[in-house]
């Protein structure tokens, strides 16, 4: 499996999502930070992993390599 593929079913929606950026604590965890949350208190700055749903969902744009 893919490290794309497994951070994929790891993180959910998260991992694609335009709003979504993984935070990385100094003792290496990884968290998600929704930066929606700062405009719109339905959502959870860090929110519970995988997120299989969500209404502010919008798909980021492909990464050129």
């Amino acid at each position: 499996m893919a490290d794309s593929d497994e951070r994929r079913l790891r993180v959910g929606l998260c991992a694609s999502c335009a709003h979504a950026r993984p935070i990385q604590s100094a003792k290496g965890s990884e968290f998600w930070l929704c930066e929606r949350s700062t405009s719109d208190p339905r959502f959870k700055k860090y929110p519970p992993l995988p997120v299989r749903s969500c209404l502010g969902f919008a798909p980021a744009e492909p990464r050129l390599s």
